[in-house]
């Protein structure tokens, strides 16, 4: 298994006010080094981060589909899982060659993927894994879901801490170029949140354009991130710029 864990790959710019479709990012060497390791790979499955919203998976696939495209890439079948073809797409995962798990929130995509029995039946796989901000979050061993809606962060029965997929044992808080301005329930989400729950957990925090690549045992950040640990922010990475990381459970 080829894994990508990304704050965002790409595949979409806003042009003029109106979001289309482009290529993957180039950023950090990403692009070059997702079409390597899809060498000879043809199919996508991509897993709905909220499997009801069914208009939305569908522009999300078509999205991606042409990303692949525009990268020239060879991945010609792009199928999107939800709640139309649940269980006939999850029996069949081990048929494409990539599987992207799709941004959004945390805990729904999360209830999901616990519904599909995803946890097992990636273990595994042959293919290349794309983690696509809650996508990336909820492949670790244990999820760090940072709050993200009005009421979670202030909300004493909001579990912070559930089971992910076991793909990795990195904590993510992706988007971190938005994120830092962001306050929610009163409280600064980098300051007040973020950094004080890196006693718990360390978290790497990427802003879009950086990600971390696993194969063979072996896993590197690629790009400018920061990490939270004990309480306190560290700058550990610039752009252009990688890193070799523990990645233990």
């Amino acid at each position: 298994m080829k894994i990508f864990l990304t704050s965002s790959p790409g595949g979409s710019a806003c042009v003029n006010g109106i979001w289309e479709p482009a290529s993957f990012d180039r950023n950090n060497g990403f692009l070059e080094r997702f079409k390597k390791a899809c060498m000879g790979v043809t199919s996508c499955l991509i897993i709905s981060s909220d499997p009801r919203h069914t208009a939305m998976n569908d522009e999300m696939r078509d999205f991606y589909a042409k990303a692949f495209q525009q990268s020239h890439m060879n991945v010609t079948q792009v199928d999107m899982c939800d709640n139309r073809n649940a269980q006939l797409m999850i029996r069949r995962l081990h048929d494409y060659g990539v599987l992207i798990l799709s941004g959004g929130h945390v805990p729904t995509e999360n209830a999901f993927f616990q519904k599909l029995c995803l946890r097992d039946r990636i273990r595994d796989y042959q293919g290349v894994v794309v983690g696509i901000s809650a996508g990336t979050m909820n492949s670790a061993e244990v999820v760090y879901a940072a709050p993200e809606e009005p009421g979670e962060a202030i909300d004493p029965h909001y579990q912070k801490y559930i089971q992910g997929l076991g793909l990795t044992g990195i904590n993510v808080l992706p988007h971190f170029q938005k994120i830092w301005d962001i306050r929610l329930d009163g409280l600064h989400m980098v300051n007040d949140i973020c950094v004080p729950d890196s006693k718990v957990r360390p978290i790497y925090a990427l802003p879009d354009g950086s990600y971390f690549y696993k194969e063979n045992g072996k896993t590197t950040l690629y790009g400018e991130a920061w990490m939270f640990q004990n309480g306190i922010c560290t700058k550990l990475c610039e752009n252009g710029a990688f890193l070799e990381v523990k990645d233990e459970f």
